[in-house]
């Protein structure tokens, strides 16, 4: 038995056997970059006409002037925590009729002075846009500015058992979900797209490409059966 197992391949990408159980010797893809990007979905979601009154298409663009930079922003607009239970959180919160909240995502996080622990890391990754420039000259209201609407990156994994889907819960189906990617891909490449990750210009979806790519996503699910 030893003769013959002398000659079996030592590529460590071949599956392990143990207790009769094949697993992989490599980690499967996480099929998520685990960064930060605006695809789209807090413009989206302020500029639905569902919204109320002054809500429609453009009404995002029009309010980004409005938020505050980094010189001007209080406690106030930033999350409660412990040491500002009252902050109002406008920042944070659904659209609502007749009024200016939304959800701007990162920028509520980053150089959050009550939020000390994930700096370093968003930092790192808002910099990695301005390589091979180094992050440390890299201007902070700069980089406030751009992470307005960002949501980190989900997995792909398990996506039938996660609906609804984006941030906000807006769609209800993987149809709805990549079918929204048609409109932000195309608002991307007009310039419309306030803010958005670069990476939407090269997506080139066709309605008629939905159906077979939402059955790849459903194939990424876990057999729990």
């Amino acid at each position: 038995m030893q003769d013959r197992l002398q000659f079996l391949p030592r590529d460590q990408s071949w599956p392990r056997v143990k207790l009769g159980i094949a697993s992989p010797a490599t980690p499967p893809p996480n099929f998520t970059d685990f960064k930060l990007h605006n695809t789209g979905v807090a413009q989206r979601e302020f500029d639905d006409p569902a919204v109320g009154t002054g809500h429609a298409a453009g009404s995002f663009a029009l309010f980004v002037p409005s938020i505050p930079t980094l010189a001007t922003r209080t406690a106030n607009d930033l999350p409660a925590t412990e040491l500002h239970p009252g902050a109002s959180e406008r920042f944070r919160s659904i659209p609502t009729a007749g009024t200016t909240l939304t959800d701007l995502a990162v920028w509520s996080i980053f150089l959050n002075p009550d939020m000390s622990n994930p700096q370093a890391k968003i930092r790192a990754i808002l910099c990695e846009e301005h390589l091979p420039v180094a992050c440390s000259t890299v201007n902070d209201s700069d980089l406030l500015n751009e992470a307005i609407a960002r949501f980190k990156t989900p997995g792909l994994r398990d996506l039938s058992h996660s609906k609804p889907y984006m941030h906000n819960g807006q769609f209800d189906t993987l149809e709805d979900a990549v079918g929204f990617y048609l409109g932000s891909s195309s608002a991307e490449r007009a310039g419309t797209l306030l803010n958005g990750v670069n990476a939407l210009r090269g997506i080139a979806l066709l309605p008629g490409d939905i159906a077979p790519l939402v059955a790849f996503l459903k194939s990424l699910n876990e057999d729990y059966q």
